[in-house]
């Protein structure tokens, strides 16, 4: 029987590439070009394992003092990381603290970038009145520091995981509606939206249907940017001690002011979360300059994309 690629050959076509294929060839394009890209990736995809599976990874309650240990053990077989001055396993704490960490991270940037996005169509699409207000509430959130906001949200409402991500998706939402809004406006102006209304199509379907799909590779490069800096905005929160309750398990709450009296004494309360907190900025870091460039518009053609 004559296969599909036989009769392309005949004809002196290549039959197209799966989809699958497709996505195959481009990881790896990305892994040979972007080595420090890819090692990021990995880091993160190592660290959202190791928080979701923690509970399998010879840890114990991250919050109960274990009995058998003493306060400030050093690092041992029994506990890999050491004991914390309420002999807490340092090992189950690092685990068990990437959740809220990153939970914040995620959480915060998947918040700014749906509302940005909404806000940055409205504002840059209809234009008029509607860009007026939106600009003009923009202007009043970023000319109050973004700490301030953090310590209202914080000291009114409580101190839990919602709250925390909900105040770092409102400082952040801001910038980038203005970042989105200029490419609103750049995409406006050109012709093929100007063809889409010519053949009646709404404004609704003009914003969702054609003008967010070209936004889509600047939302990517923007939210794997904004990831680290949420994590570290909580992570400031709770040096002021205005982070997480404490005792809960959280690289920056581990940092904080808790633990920060002992850090003379044993070495590794603040080297292994802190360690953990930096590895996951860098590693947010590395990816996101990786993607910016792979999607950088300059680069189309180049073979990369």
């Amino acid at each position: 029987m004559t296969t599909a690629d036989e009769i392309a050959g005949s004809l002196g076509l290549e039959a197209q590439p799966s989809f699958a294929r497709r996505r195959l060839s481009a990881l790896g394009r990305f892994i040979v070009t972007q080595p420090l890209g890819t090692i990021g990736a990995i880091i993160i995809i190592v660290m959202i394992l190791g928080s979701v599976f923690a509970g399998q990874l010879n840890t114990v309650d991250p919050k109960t003092s274990i009995r058998e240990a003493g306060p400030l053990d050093a690092p041992n077989g029994d506990n890999f990381f050491g004991t914390d001055r309420s002999r807490r396993d340092v090992w189950s704490r690092v685990l068990y603290g990437g959740r809220p960490t990153l939970l914040i991270g995620f959480g915060a940037v998947a918040i700014t970038m749906g509302a940005a996005i909404v806000l940055a169509l409205a504002a840059g699409f209809l234009g008029g009145i509607v860009d007026v207000i939106i600009s003009r509430l923009i202007e009043i959130i970023i000319a109050v520091p973004a700490i301030l906001w953090l310590l209202m949200f914080t000291t009114a409402i409580d101190r839990s995981v919602q709250t925390l991500m909900f105040s770092v998706a409102f400082t952040f939402t801001p910038i980038a509606i203005r970042l989105f809004r200029g490419n609103v406006i750049q995409e406006r102006s050109i012709a093929y939206v100007e063809a889409a209304r010519v053949i009646g199509a709404s404004g609704g379907r003009i914003m969702f249907r054609h003008i967010l799909p070209n936004l889509a590779p600047l939302v990517i490069v923007a939210a794997s940017i904004t990831i680290p800096a949420a994590m570290l905005a909580e992570a400031g929160l709770t040096f002021l001690g205005l982070g997480l309750e404490p005792g809960t398990p959280s690289w920056a709450q581990d940092l904080g002011p808790s633990n920060r009296p002992y850090f003379r004494l044993a070495w590794w309360l603040v080297v292994f979360p802190g360690a953990a907190l930096a590895l996951a900025v860098l590693a947010f870091n590395f990816f996101g300059d990786s993607v910016r460039d792979v999607l950088d518009p300059r680069l189309r053609g180049s073979g990369l994309i």
